[in-house]
């Protein structure tokens, strides 16, 4: 019986050194190839066979281009039985994504990242407007892993982290890498707005307004925000214009709209409230993409600066994924950041990086002239996604068209590349942008949420004799919507008393007779 069991511990012992021989080890380092600096990024590890493998110790993790990441900080171990593993790293739009297959021997293997574009030494700083539930620790990891400069962490009535903000950068904050937590202030039907670089929270940050609860007028909280030297962004504008933009944007009270966060701009919105509050009928009163709707503002003369966030509540999105290049020019930090913002000098972006040129003019600038004359216009796309248009818009109406198989613009470090240029006539005054969007009709979704690959520059414009751009077809639009808003204000809104109605009521009388004006 004793030599029975002696031959089973035997063969267990056997059995055990044999499982012990099947572990392999990885020891992962990521570093800059240029100046062999160790840097933070974001992994995804799988077998042969495609089964996602993770790595040790505690850190957290994001979804994005259909596979889970993990965000580490220059080094990561894996312990595996598997003897090779594909390994594929990412740091943001800037830089090459990596894919190796790596034997797994024990040995240190360091994976080498090369930028293919610097944004900052070309004097552009990217930024995240609207990011909530991050820890402010992760916020620096996550930021740095996706080469963001500007991270905006927004406390609001749903997150329960009021103590994270202070009313200044925050100490977490390294150069380059910069977090800021301002304040989303929501109200359902009236509309989201974010308020950036604000030195004190906002009252009333509880409760939110709408869905049966008391609503709130934003235009207060405008003018407290600006008040403290604070920028307003209009939250997730393709998603939520709200009943009350219409009257803020008159009124010169928005600094900015998110043109990308959690809807495709190019898509009709899923929140329906401006609409189905109206009192008018479809026919009458005719549902717009945000992209479409951004137009309107400004074909009707107001200058409107674009911004981009991500709006991230938990892993479905990275940090940054959603983002604004602001050109800063001078010292590159927060403030400089968000002036850009005002500025309207950059690009937002889910990817590709646009260059933007009419004739010697560059994004942003106000160009007067006499009589009407001829202007070029060049546009360069670049991108780490595969993208397949890149459109010049006059006055929102495409120009020149570059259309592109993704197999056919990609140059021999692996970006995706592709010009257009237009000669425009120029006979009244206009605005000129550059945009990539989808093929039209093309279902292609490779982004989180389902977002096409999209960026879009803010526009140069061109205003005869100091004159505004005027379309009258985006001015009856616009002046549906302010009569929608009456109707909303009149017939359904909720105030906690009638002085702040009767507030709400002047202001979009006011903002009423600024469109007649137009």
């Amino acid at each position: 019986m004793s030599r029975f069991f002696l031959q089973v511990s035997f063969f267990g012992l056997l059995l055990l050194a044999f499982c012990v021989q099947q572990r392999h080890r990885l020891v992962g380092e990521i570093v800059d190839a240029d100046n062999q600096q160790t840097l933070a990024a974001s992994v995804s590890i799988t077998d042969e066979s495609g089964t996602p493998l993770e790595i040790e110790g505690e850190h957290s993790h994001v979804q994005y281009l259909g596979q889970q990441w993990c965000y580490v900080d220059g080094t990561f171990l894996l312990t595996t039985s598997k003897p090779r593993v594909l390994v594929k790293v990412r740091r943001g739009p800037e830089t090459l994504p990596l894919e190796e297959v790596v034997e797994v021997s024990g040995r240190l293997h360091t994976f080498r990242l090369r930028r293919w574009i610097n944004m900052q030494q070309q004097g552009y700083l990217s930024g995240d407007s609207h990011v909530h539930y991050l820890s402010l620790k992760d916020s620096h990891l996550q930021m740095r892993a996706e080469n963001l400069n500007v991270l905006n962490l927004l406390t609001s009535d749903f997150t329960n982290d009021l103590e994270k903000f202070t009313g200044q950068l925050d100490l977490i904050s390294t150069p380059g890498q910069e977090v800021y937590v301002g304040q989303e202030f929501r109200d359902w039907d009236q509309g989201h707005i974010c308020l950036l670089g604000i030195s004190s929270i906002i009252e009333p940050l509880k409760p939110f307004g709408g869905r049966g609860e008391r609503n709130l007028l934003l235009a207060r909280a405008m003018r407290d925000a600006r008040n403290q030297g604070g920028v307003v962004a209009w939250a997730h504008f393709s998603n939520l214009p709200g009943a009350e933009s219409a009257i803020d944007i008159a009124l010169g009270l928005v600094d900015a709209i998110e043109l990308i966060t959690y809807d495709d701009p190019t898509e009709l919105p899923s929140h329906w409230g401006p609409w189905a509050n109206s009192g008018m009928s479809q026919a009458e009163f005719t549902v717009m993409r945000g992209l479409d709707l951004y137009y309107q503002y400004l074909n009707a003369g107001f200058r409107l600066p674009i911004v981009a966030g991500t709006d991230k509540m938990g892993e479905n999105i990275p940090v940054g994924s959603n983002r604004l290049y602001s050109w800063v020019g001078g010292e590159p930090n927060y403030d400089t950041w968000l002036a850009g913002v005002k500025a309207g000098n950059g690009f937002v972006t889910n990817g590709p990086v646009l260059t933007f040129e009419v004739d010697s003019h560059t994004i942003g600038e106000v160009v007067e002239f006499n009589t009407p004359g001829k202007v070029t216009a060049k546009a360069r796309a670049r991108s780490i996604l595969p993208f397949s248009r890149l459109e010049i818009v006059l006055n929102g109406k495409p120009v020149a068209v570059t259309t592109v198989e993704s197999s056919k613009n990609r140059e021999e470090n692996g970006i995706y590349a592709t010009e257009v240029t237009a000669d425009i006539k120029l006979n009244q005054s206009s605005w000129v942008a550059a945009r990539v969007v989808q093929v039209q009709g093309s279902r292609q979704r490779i982004l989180p949420r389902e977002l096409t690959v999209f960026a879009h520059t803010n526009p140069v414009y061109f205003l005869r004799n100091g004159a505004k751009v005027r379309d009258e077809a985006s001015i009856r639009y616009l002046r549906k919507y302010i009569r929608g808003t009456f109707h909303w204000l009149t017939t359904g809104a909720r105030f906690s008393n009638p002085e702040v109605k009767a507030e709400a009521l002047r202001l979009a009388e006011k903002a009423r007779r600024i469109y007649e004006s137009l």
